[in-house]
C-alpha cells in the first residue's frame, strides 16, 4: 500500500510528537496526488518540549573552548539537533507550498528529507549519550523565520540549500576537527557523515538554482539578488571558510573566491564608513558645491584605509571595489573585512534603508551631511544634521581659529621646554601685511617663515620663505590665490623640527578622551610621508628622550601635559560647536638656535580620522616587541625608485619581506611588508604597512 508524498509531508510538519517528525514511512511514497498549495502556518507543531522559543533572545552555543567536557559537548549537539528538525519540517513545507514544481525536484526533495530525520535521530542519540534529552534546552526558531516565508522553489533552494546548507560545509568540518582533538572520534565520525550529506544537500540545491535563476547572472550575482535582508550571502558561511567542500558540491572559483571575501552583519547594526579626504575644501567654501581643488585619484585610492578602522559588520562604501586577490591577502592576514558597498558616481552614495548603528565618514563636512541625509532615519540615534555640521565645527577646521584659541594655552604653559606664544601664527591678507609679519619675527630670530592656507591639509596649503628669499611670481600667485578664497594667510616661524608627532582624541557628549600618540614622519614641506603606528619608536638623542620621556612622577611628561592641561582646554573650546567624534592634534619638538628643544604642543587641530589615527588601529595588529610604518607611495616615488607599477613594488615588498604571525589571544604581525590598499587598482597613491621586529628595521 502506498502513500501520498503529500500526506507524509503533512505529518512532519503538522505532526505534534517527535514519531511524527522523525518517521519514514515503510510503504511506497507516490506523488500522484499533490493537491493545493498550502500557506505558511504561523507557528509551527511541535511536541511541548521541542516549542521554539519567541522572545527574540539569542541562544549561545558553548565555546569550543568547553568541548572537554562531555556534558557541554551535548549541549551543542542539541543546537545541531534542533537545525536538522527544522530542516526537516522547511522541506516538508517546500512540498506542501509548491505542488507544482518539476517532479524530479520533489523528488531529491524528498530524498533529502529522509536524510535530515536520519541526522536529527543520530545527534539525538548522541546527546543523550552525552547526559543531555532534547528538549532539556531552549530552542532558536530562526531558521524557520529565515526559511519558511519562501515565495518559490527557487527562494527555497537560495535560502536553505545555498545559504543554511552551505554554512554547514563549514560548521560541521570545523566542529568535527575540534570533537577528534577532544578525544570524542565517535561525535567527529557523526559530523564527518553529516558532512558529506551536506555536500550533496548543497549540490542539489545548486542544479536546481541553475536551472531557475535569471538568465544572464552568475551565480554569485543571482544568488546576492535572491536574497532579502536580514538574509545575506554571509550567512552562507561558518568560522572557517571550507572551499573544498564548496568545490565538491559544484560551486565554481569565481562564486567561492566572492562568497569567502563578502561581509554583511549578522545583528550588530554597522556603522557606515566613507573616506572624503578634501574635507578642508568644503570647510573652506562653507557649502556643498563642489570644489575647485578635488582630489577624486586620492579619494579613489586610498577609500579602503577605512576598512582598518571597522568591525567586520560595518559597510565601507568604495569608489570601486578592490579586487578579490587583494581582498583575501587582507583575510589572510586576520583584519576583519566589513561589508563593501560600491558608489554609483564619487557622489553617488547607495541609499542603506536597514537599520545602522551610525554613519561615520573620514569627516563631516556641508556635503556629506546632504549625502547621507537619506540614511539618517535608519540611524539608530537619528542625527542632527546642525550638530554634524555648523559654523563652529567649520571653526574647528581652520588653522587661524586654533592659533587663536591655543594662545591662551601657551601664555598658561610654563617651563622652558614649552614653545612661546611669539610661535604661533599671525594672519596677514596683502603683501604689505606680509613683508610686515616677516621683519617682526626676524626680529624675535625667526628669520625663515612659512605661510599657510587657513584651510589645508597634510601641508597641501603650506609655502615657506627662507630668509632674505624674494617672493617668487608662482608665490605671489599662491598667495593671491589664497587671499581671494579664505581671506588671509597664516604666517609662522619656520622652525627646525626634530620630532613629528599626533595626538588622538575620541570626543562624546561627555568627555574628550586621549586614545593615543603616533609618531609622524613629514617633509620638508610638511608634507605626510609615514606614520609610526604604535608610540615614539626608538629615541637615541638624549635631550628629546628627555624632553618626551622623562617625569619625575612616574609619568612620561607630554604625555601628563596632554592629560592635565590640554584635556581640560580641548572640552571648553568644543563645548560651543557640540561636536563629537575622532580628533586629532598634530604638534612636533623643535630646535632652538642656540640647541634647545622645545615642545609646540598644537600645530593644528582636526576634526576627522586622520592617517595617524589608522596607523594606531593598525598598530593593535602588531606583536609586542615589533614596530609598525605605514607609508603613502605616490606615483613619482615609484619611478624614483625603479617600478613602473604599484603592484610589481607590493610584490618585491611581500617577497622581500614576508608576513610572519604569531596567534596570542588573536593573530598579531611580527614582521613583513604589505599593501593595505589594492596596487592593481591604484591609479596615483598605494598604502603600505611595514613591520619589523626592530625600530631601526624600518624603512623610515
Amino acid at each position: 500500500m502506498a502513500i501520498q508524498l503529500q500526506e507524509f509531508a503533512k505529518r512532519v510538519l503538522f505532526g505534534t510528537t517527535i514519531e511524527d517528525k522523525l518517521d519514514y514511512p515503510c510503504e511506497e511514497i507516490v506523488d500522484t496526488n499533490r493537491g493545493d498549495p498550502i500557506k505558511t502556518p504561523r507557528s509551527l507543531s511541535r511536541p511541548k518540549r521541542l516549542s521554539l522559543r519567541d522572545d527574540n533572545k539569542r541562544v549561545d552555543h558553548p565555546r569550543a573552548s568547553k568541548l572537554i567536557d562531555v556534558r557541554e559537548r551535548g549541549r551543542l549537539l542539541h543546537f545541531f539537533a534542533n537545525h536538522e528538525l527544522l530542516a526537516t519540517e522547511l522541506m516538508s513545507l517546500a512540498l506542501l507550498k509548491f505542488p507544482d514544481a518539476p517532479k524530479s525536484f520533489r523528488a531529491g526533495l524528498l530524498n533529502t528529507l529522509k536524510e535530515e530525520q536520519i541526522h536529527t535521530r543520530i545527534y539525538m542519540h548522541r546527546m543523550k549519550q552525552c547526559g543531555i534529552e532534547f528538549g532539556e534546552l531552549p530552542l532558536s526558531g530562526y531558521f524557520w523565520k529565515s526559511v519558511s516565508s519562501m515565495e518559490d522553489p527557487l527562494d527555497y533552494v537560495t535560502r536553505l540549500s545555498l545559504t543554511f546548507e552551505q554554512a554547514n560545509l563549514d560548521y560541521s568540518r570545523e566542529y568535527g576537527k575540534i570533537f577528534a582533538e577532544v578525544g570524542d572520534q565517535s561525535t567527529a565520525d557523526i559530523l564527518e557523515r553529516i558532512y558529506q550529506d551536506e555536500i550533496q544537500h548543497v549540490g542539489f540545491g545548486l542544479r536546481w538554482f541553475r536551472r531557475w535563476k535569471q538568465s544572464g547572472k552568475s551565480d554569485w550575482e543571482a544568488f546576492k539578488e535572491k536574497l532579502i535582508f536580514p538574509l545575506s550571502p554571509s550567512r552562507a558561511k561558518g568560522n572557517i571558510y571550507n572551499a573544498a567542500g564548496r568545490k565538491a558540491a559544484g560551486l565554481n572559483r569565481a562564486f567561492i573566491e566572492d562568497l569567502q571575501v563578502y561581509q554583511q552583519s549578522r545583528g550588530r547594526t554597522p556603522i557606515v564608513r566613507w573616506f572624503n579626504p578634501d574635507a578642508e575644501g568644503y570647510a573652506s567654501q562653507n557649502s556643498a558645491k563642489p570644489i575647485e581643488n578635488s582630489n577624486p585619484t586620492l579619494q579613489q585610492d586610498l577609500a579602503f584605509l577605512l576598512a582598518y578602522l571597522s568591525r567586520k559588520d560595518d559597510i565601507l562604501v568604495l569608489p570601486q571595489r578592490p579586487s578579490r586577490v587583494f581582498l583575501r591577502s587582507i583575510q589572510d592576514l586576520s583584519f576583519p573585512l566589513p561589508e563593501l558597498v560600491t558608489q554609483s558616481s564619487p557622489a553617488g552614495i547607495p541609499s542603506i534603508k536597514r537599520k545602522i548603528g551610525g554613519i561615520r565618514p573620514w569627516a563631516w563636512t556641508p556635503d556629506t551631511v546632504g549625502l547621507f541625509s537619506d540614511m539618517f532615519p535608519c540611524v539608530t540615534r537619528t542625527p542632527i544634521a546642525s550638530e554634524l555640521w555648523n559654523s563652529d565645527i567649520r571653526l574647528l577646521h581652520s588653522k587661524l581659529w586654533a592659533t587663536e584659541q591655543a594662545e591662551t594655552l601657551f601664555k598658561k604653559s610654563s617651563g622652558n621646554w614649552i614653545a612661546p606664544s611669539s610661535t604661533l601664527g599671525r594672519p596677514v591678507s596683502n603683501l604689505c601685511e606680509l613683508d610686515r609679519a616677516r621683519g617682526e619675527l626676524g626680529e624675535k630670530g625667526y628669520h625663515n617663515i612659512v605661510c599657510k592656507a587657513p584651510f589645508g591639509a597634510a601641508g597641501r596649503g603650506n609655502r615657506c620663505l627662507m630668509e632674505k628669499e624674494a617672493i617668487s611670481e608662482s608665490m605671489s600667485q599662491w598667495l593671491e590665490n589664497i587671499w581671494l578664497r579664505q581671506d588671509i594667510v597664516l604666517v609662522e616661524p619656520w622652525l627646525k623640527i626634530v620630532f613629528d608627532f599626533s595626538v588622538h582624541f575620541n570626543v562624546n557628549d561627555e568627555s574628550v578622551e586621549l586614545q593615543a600618540f603616533t609618531r609622524l614622519f613629514n617633509n620638508a614641506r610638511g608634507q605626510f610621508k609615514g606614520v609610526l603606528s604604535s608610540g615614539f619608536g626608538s629615541i637615541q638623542n638624549e635631550a628629546l628622550n628627555r624632553l618626551l620621556l622623562s617625569d619625575d612622577r612616574g609619568k612620561p611628561r607630554v604625555y601628563r601635559w596632554y592629560e592635565e592641561k590640554l584635556v581640560p582646554w580641548l572640552r571648553s573650546i568644543l563645548d560651543k560647536s557640540k561636536y563629537t567624534g575622532p580628533l586629532s592634534i598634530d604638534a612636533f619638538i623643535y630646535q632652538e638656535p642656540e640647541g634647545s628643544l622645545r615642545l609646540k604642543p598644537l600645530s593644528e587641530i582636526n576634526p576627522r580620522y586622520t592617517m595617524g589615527r589608522i596607523g594606531h588601529e593598525l598598530g593593535t595588529r602588531v606583536a609586542g616587541g615589533s614596530a609598525g610604518l605605514l607609508q603613502i607611495v605616490n606615483k613619482s616615488q615609484l619611478r624614483e625608485i625603479g617600478y613602473s607599477t604599484f603592484n610589481d613594488y607590493c610584490e618585491e615588498l611581500k617577497q622581500n619581506h614576508p608576513v610572519r604571525t604569531a596567534r596570542i589571544s588573536k593573530p598579531q604581525i611580527i614582521s613583513g611588508s604589505f599593501p593595505l590598499t589594492d596596487p592593481s587598482k591604484a591609479q596615483k597613491f598605494a598604502a603600505v604597512y611595514h613591520v619589523r621586529k626592530r625600530y631601526s628595521e624600518l624603512p623610515v
